[in-house]
């Protein structure tokens, strides 16, 4: 009886809970499109992926008016990125260790701003019961102002080495994109070199700079 009786709790917890996606993208999302993205979140609830990513995805792709189906697609494309995280934060976390949730979302958060995923492998691989989520968006940010991302990797590698943390490898992607502006055009291999002299006396940015990842993982 116990058996069945905890069969029935698991077969109705699951559909409750795939509901809070619903329930959130309710009148926020076209609702034509709510019941596929709802199946997607339930795909990634099944899975024990975390759903958050997806919600947050159909609400921003929403918010900018994206059409319906490319609103589906890119949930769905981020079902995909959950997918490809989890199995990299399995390979970077120490046998035995469940795989942790944060640690999924910040890598998928990486992988949908193009950061490759052997440069995300090498970045865990670092510092594996760190929170990464500070360290791949640095390494997106570099990328994303067209550095190497090789290149990207290996800085920030070498300023963690040098015992920089969290926000402070985020502040080393500022120096970067700080030094790639001066006069004189120097070149990003240029740019890199300066910011690898300055460490680990890296400097504050003066003014605020959005910092998105640094909170969990």
């Amino acid at each position: 009886m116990r058996c069945k009786l905890s069969v029935v709790l698991v077969l109705v917890a699951g559909p409750l809970t795939a509901q809070s996606g619903s329930t959130r993208l309710a009148g926020r999302v076209p609702a034509a499109v709510l019941p596929a993205i709802d199946s997607i979140i339930g795909t990634a609830l099944a899975e024990s992926l975390p759903t958050e990513p997806l919600v947050q995805k159909a609400l921003e792709g929403s918010a900018k008016n994206i059409p319906p189906d490319r609103l589906v697609s890119g949930v769905r494309r981020g079902l995909l990125q959950l997918r490809q995280a989890r199995i990299i934060v399995s390979h970077a976390v120490p046998q035995g260790q469940p795989v942790p949730e944060g640690h999924v979302a910040a890598v998928a958060a990486a992988l949908a701003r193009g950061l490759p995923g052997p440069i995300v492998e090498r970045l865990l691989a670092m510092a594996p019961n760190e929170p990464p989520g500070p360290t791949l968006h640095a390494a997106a940010d570099l990328v994303a102002h067209r550095f190497d991302p090789d290149s990207a990797a290996e800085l920030l590698l070498e300023a963690h080495n040098k015992g920089l943390r969290g926000v402070r490898l985020l502040d080393v992607a500022v120096a970067a994109d700080h030094e790639l502006q001066r006069p004189g055009g120097r070149t990003r291999a240029e740019a890199m070199a300066h910011v690898r002299a300055m460490l680990p006396n890296v400097p504050v940015p003066e003014s605020a700079v959005t910092r998105h990842g640094t909170k969990g993982s």
